[in-house]
């Protein structure tokens, strides 16, 4: 299902998120089995209708899980079936000098400064492949919009690890 027809949002990445929190209350009112005795559905109908709407909210509210919703799409419209795969080397090298980097932190007396500005650092990281994304995907270079796509998973990944270890650090 294409959640961006469903909300009647532009299918893009950077999105109208008032338009979409108002189109959700909108849909809500009308298909909500709570709310929906005026429509001739059946009971069964108005659940699914109603999951769908939450759960395509919940996927464009979020921009990773809406940038994989809009890969998705893209990939059906354009019948592109590969999956980009990283350059396993490169890809590699960077893991581990960030993991290293995470490990390092881990054992310096002043962890709990250094990791916060790793955080800062990757998320700045983060934004940039998404601002990097968009123009890709603007640009139906949908390949390209993909491989940007499997580096924001990795960066996210990093982040989380970053956070737990700054929660470690919090709570010791």
């Amino acid at each position: 299902m294409n959640y961006f027809n469903l909300f009647q949002i532009p299918q893009k990445f950077n999105i109208d998120k008032n338009k979409l929190i108002n189109n959700f209350y909108e849909l809500q009112k009308k298909y909500h089995p709570d709310n929906c005795d005026k429509n001739h559905l059946n009971e069964n109908k108005k659940i699914l209708i109603s999951i769908q709407i939450n759960k395509g909210f919940n996927i464009l509210k979020n921009k990773f899980t809406r940038a994989n919703h809009l890969l998705e799409i893209n990939k059906k419209k354009y019948k592109i079936k590969e999956k980009y795969i990283f350059n396993k080397k490169k890809t590699l090298i960077e893991k581990f000098q960030l993991y290293e980097e995470i490990q390092k932190i881990k054992n310096q007396s002043n962890s709990f400064t250094k990791i916060n500005i790793f955080i800062k650092n990757i998320k700045i990281k983060l934004n940039l492949y998404f601002l990097e994304f968009n123009k890709k995907i603007k640009e139906k270079k949908i390949n390209s919009a993909d491989q940007v796509y499997g580096h924001i998973c990795f960066i996210y990944k990093i982040l989380k690890k970053a956070q737990n270890l700054k929660n470690t650090l919090t709570n010791e």
